[in-house]
């Protein structure tokens, strides 16, 4: 499957996209085929094995963190571009409680790099 958007953090730590989109593809169709490979990655039994005794395969960790890196990109494009509508919605609590959720979730056991993570850090 292509991605067509493939996010990538500048020097100056913002947020862009590493090239435009392909020609007919739109954010909500990206957004869709990225939800539709995630869910195809986590019904895959040979990287996420569902039987007792069955090991984990030696990839288990790379397909996790790609996983958890392309939803941390979500997050990002929600907060850059949606928040204004997410607010309007009364929806600000129940996404940075996500968020809050996904960032513990993802620095408890080490599944990002945390340089990835700075750009939805608060800044107190």
């Amino acid at each position: 499957m292509s991605m067509a958007l493939k996010q990538v953090f500048n020097k100056d730590r913002t947020f862009r996209p590493k090239r435009k989109f392909e020609p007919g593809t739109q954010p909500p169709k990206y957004m869709s085929l990225l939800m539709d490979w995630i869910e195809v990655q986590i019904n895959n039994e040979n990287i996420f094995p569902t039987n007792v005794g069955t090991p984990f395969p030696k990839t288990f960790m790379q397909v996790a963190k790609k996983i958890l890196s392309r939803l941390f990109r979500v997050f990002v494009h929600v907060y850059i571009h949606h928040f204004d509508r997410v607010s309007q919605m009364g929806a600000e609590a129940h996404v940075n409680t996500c968020y809050k959720h996904f960032y513990y979730f993802v620095t408890e056991f080490n599944l990002t790099d945390h340089k990835e993570l700075e750009p939805l850090v608060s800044r107190r």
